[in-house]
C-alpha cells in the first residue's frame, strides 16, 4: 500500500497520518468494480479483512476533520491502482466527507442509493 499525500499552505502532508497503520496494513486488499445489470447499476467493493479496516480508517478519519478541514482539499481520500494501491482493474474510487449543505449535498438527500436508467 501507499500513502495518500496531499497539501497545505506548508507544502506536502501525508493525509490522515494518525490512521497509517490501519490503511497502509500490508497485505491490505481492495477491489472496486462497477457493474450493470436489468438498467441497475451497482458499485461492488470487496476486500480481505485488513482491505475492509483500511477502508474503514478512511473513512472514519474523513468524517472527525473539522468543518474548516472539510473546505481544504484534505476533505478526499483516492483509492485506486496509483494512490492507494488497489487491486489491478479496480474501478477509481473517491471518498469525500462535506458538510449536509455544503456542494449541494442536501439536494440528494431523500434519493434513493442505488439509480435505475429509465
Amino acid at each position: 500500500m501507499q500513502a495518500h499525500w496531499g497539501s497545505n499552505q506548508e507544502g506536502p502532508s501525508e493525509r490522515l497520518p494518525e490512521r497509517k497503520d490501519e490503511i497502509d496494513a500490508p497485505g491490505a486488499r481492495l477491489q472496486v468494480s462497477l457493474t450493470e445489470r436489468d438498467g441497475w447499476r451497482t458499485v461492488e467493493i470487496t476486500g480481505n479483512p485488513l482491505g475492509l479496516k483500511a477502508l474503514s480508517a478512511i473513512c472514519s478519519g474523513l468524517a472527525e476533520l473539522t468543518a474548516e478541514e472539510l473546505l481544504t482539499p484534505a476533505n478526499h481520500y483516492h483509492l485506486d491502482e496509483n494512490f492507494w494501491g488497489t487491486e489491478k482493474g479496480s474501478v477509481d474510487l473517491v471518498v469525500y466527507c462535506h458538510e449536509d449543505d455544503w456542494q449541494g449535498w442536501g439536494k440528494v438527500q431523500g434519493q434513493r442509493s442505488t439509480n435505475r436508467d429509465g
